[in-house]
């Protein structure tokens, strides 16, 4: 039975379609294509037999992982990681904590889940339980040990692709890799819904779909380009998130931010910088 030796636990909005595209155009590398297996969180009562089948086509000496980002916010995932898979490397994708929120934010009102402004999605505190870092991450620490974890910066994806994934090569155990230049390309860019009531539809019957073993369906259907065409449309102007806004966000955060910055050593502490 074939079952994963690393997994990307979260959190969304870092770069994670992309990082599919990227991990899976590596020789060495496979990475189910069903972007969230949603097993160790919604699934987990359907037994490794049905979460090792997302696995099956890994050719023979390949290094596996899966992708699914909602792992990092469910306080019971890493134990059911530990105990079903032992010590397996653990990935973590981390934004900036003001482009988190209204990246965050931008999603749900794409997806009719949200029809306020950001200040109003701010007030709600709607991504607030995101940028708790420390207490999504420190249970991953305590049982794999800091060596068995790696974090990226969304920052670091976005400027620089091609270090980031060698940095993260290495950390799987790979042979380095150069990215053909198609993959280097930025993948889901900010859009909006084109009809806000099909939007909500989809949205409501992609998470009826992941509590019912759904994924491979979920992801033949989310990343197929006519689908995507059809719902959404590139947003071409973000809103601004005002300094007042952009201080409150860093404060929540900023606890977070310092135990980060300690324990992983790659220059969280910029995020706290108000930016020009």
């Amino acid at each position: 039975m074939r079952l994963p030796d690393f997994i990307y636990v979260g959190t969304g909005k870092a770069g994670t379609t992309w990082l599919l595209q990227a991990l899976n155009a590596h020789p060495g590398i496979y990475v189910t294509p069903v972007k969230e297996t949603n097993f160790f969180d919604l699934n987990h009562d359907k037994g490794l037999g049905w979460y090792a089948s997302f696995f099956s086509d890994a050719p023979e000496g390949s290094i596996v992982g899966e992708i699914s980002h909602r792992y990092l916010r469910d306080p019971r995932v890493a134990e059911r990681i530990a105990q079903d898979l032992g010590r397996v490397r653990i990935v973590v994708g981390l934004r900036e904590p003001v482009d988190y929120c209204l990246s965050d934010y931008l999603f749900s009102k794409r997806s009719g889940q949200f029809d306020g402004d950001f200040a109003a999605w701010h007030r709600e505190g709607r991504s607030h339980g995101a940028l708790r870092y420390r207490d999504m991450i420190e249970p991953f620490v305590t049982r794999f040990g800091i060596e068995n974890i790696h974090v990226y910066r969304f920052d670091d994806l976005a400027g620089r692709p091609q270090a980031m994934f060698d940095d993260l090569v290495r950390f799987l155990g790979a042979a380095p890799y150069t990215l053909p230049e198609e993959v280097l390309k930025p993948v889901n860019v900010a859009s909006k819904a084109r009809i806000g009531w099909l939007s909500r539809l989809a949205s409501r019957a992609s998470k009826r779909l992941k509590r019912h073993g759904g994924q491979r369906l979920i992801s033949a259907v989310k990343y197929n380009p006519l689908v995507q065409a059809l719902l959404y449309r590139k947003l071409r102007d973000k809103p601004e998130v005002d300094g007042r806004l952009r201080a409150e966000i860093r404060a929540l955060a900023a606890p977070h931010v310092a135990w980060l910055d300690e324990t992983f050593d790659r220059g969280f502490s910029s995020w706290l910088e108000e930016r020009a």
